[in-house]
């Protein structure tokens, strides 16, 4: 959202901040840097791999200087800019998808896109039905749904009626999104194995597990459609204690 606010002095420094969590040493050693002297050349010694997102920007920053930070943020490839806005609209229609239950009036059929009746609503399956992606080029709900999109997006310092910016890789038209999609080519088989680890099995081992395989759509992830299986608690703090337990 800083980015898309065109405040780059926040997204410079949201990227290069000390954070919580397990991370590799030399990028908290950078971080701690950062903190301290904001000192890209300082910063950026501390990181042995300079390829990351943070030794790139740090490298645009020493090359452009800290009062270009748009061309400096530029240094980071393309995809993993674009992470930044698209994963802000993944995370507004998440918010807009919990925290909402469609009524009749505000759902939009896909294909159409446009807002559904009582009568239409009532031949279509919640598989039919999309959210919208916020963007310049996107319809919107009509009552209190719409209305949480452009509260939510105000909160955070943006306009729904402006989403293009000065930056055109930054503008976001929007798109639409499913509200449940149903896997493809779903199996699966419950193996027992010698290690944690390890993928040798039989039938006298010491660890359950099970192997599942199945296709889904772009835009859609497994590891949500794994959780819905295992009921898996993916909050970040369960996260950040998987990882710390990993890297320690």
């Amino acid at each position: 959202r800083a980015i898309l606010r065109n405040d780059w002095d926040d997204v410079v420094d949201l990227i290069l901040k000390p954070r919580p969590g397990a991370e590799r040493g030399y990028l908290v050693r950078c971080r701690e840097e950062w903190a301290k002297s904001q000192d890209p050349e300082a910063a950026l010694k501390k990181l042995p791999v300079k390829r990351c997102v943070e030794g790139q920007l740090l490298r645009g920053l020493c090359m452009h200087g800290k009062k270009n930070t748009i061309t400096a943020f530029g240094l980071i490839p393309r995809n993993n800019r674009l992470m930044y806005v698209h994963s802000y609209q993944s995370v507004v229609w998440n918010t807009m998808n919990c925290n909402y239950t469609l009524a009749a009036t505000s759902l939009v059929s896909v294909g159409t896109a446009h807002m559904l009746s009582a009568a239409e609503a009532e031949s279509l399956s919640i598989h039919d039905i999309v959210m919208p992606l916020p963007g310049y080029d996107v319809i919107y709900p009509s009552h209190h749904v719409g209305k949480g999109y452009r509260e939510m997006l105000e909160a955070d310092g943006l306009d729904i009626d402006s989403m293009r910016h000065k930056v055109k890789d930054y503008s976001l038209a929007g798109a639409y999104r499913r509200v449940v999609i149903r896997p493809t080519e779903v199996s699966w088989i419950p193996l027992v194995l010698e290690d944690k680890p390890g993928p040798v099995f039989n039938t006298e081992g010491k660890y359950r597990a099970l192997r599942m395989e199945f296709s889904l759509p772009p835009s859609t992830y497994a590891t949500m459609a794994i959780r819905e299986v295992l009921k898996m608690d993916t909050s970040i703090k369960n996260q950040t204690q998987l990882n710390t337990t990993w890297f320690n």
